[in-house]
């Protein structure tokens, strides 16, 4: 039979234990809620008729990241570059693919009217194998026959993927991009 010093001992380990194992639980839970309350929201207040500032502006969730710097630059670039309507410039930032999947003629159409404000930068995260994945809001104006829902204003959210040295955005499906009206 054991005795009271041996039944205090079981007691005493399961009690450190179940603290343990409460701890780890609450780190975890503490852990999913940070990478829930990450914004995924749209561009902050559009201005009713035009894109806003053109200037890119970055969460404090993405400045965090150790490629801020290259991620904001390579997209400041690739903005500038369509508000200039430089499709030379605008392949300076992205892959071959990505260019490939839009030729000068069509860039040039696609984007004639084109103007995109309001950027921000709201999280960039590691994708593996030197990619990573930029989350983006932004508003563009432009001739509603130009635009891909024939409306004057969108706000748009994207799913850029970047690789490379330097860093590039690459091509990316229909289903890293969505596309509405405005609030």
């Amino acid at each position: 039979m054991a005795g009271r010093g041996d039944q205090r001992w079981a007691v005493t380990l399961v009690v450190i234990l179940v603290v343990l194992l409460g701890a780890l639980i609450g780190v975890a839970g503490l852990r999913l809620a940070q990478m829930r309350a990450v914004p995924m929201a749209g561009v902050r207040e559009a201005p009713a008729t035009t894109a806003g500032d053109p200037n890119l502006e970055m969460s404090s969730d993405a400045w965090t990241h150790s490629q801020s710097q290259a991620v904001s630059d390579v997209l400041s670039r690739y903005f500038n570059a369509i508000n200039s309507k430089n499709y030379s410039a605008w392949t300076d930032t992205v892959t071959s693919a990505r260019a490939a999947q839009d030729p000068q003629e069509k860039w040039t159409t696609g984007y004639r009217s084109t103007k995109v404000g309001t950027i921000r930068l709201t999280r960039i995260d590691d994708a593996g194998s030197g990619r990573l994945i930029a989350l983006v809001s932004f508003a563009s104006t432009q001739n509603a026959q130009d635009s891909p829902d024939k409306r004057p204003q969108n706000c748009w959210r994207v799913s850029y993927t970047l690789t490379g040295d330097p860093l590039r955005i690459d091509a990316t499906g229909p289903s890293g991009v969505l596309v509405g009206p405005c609030r």
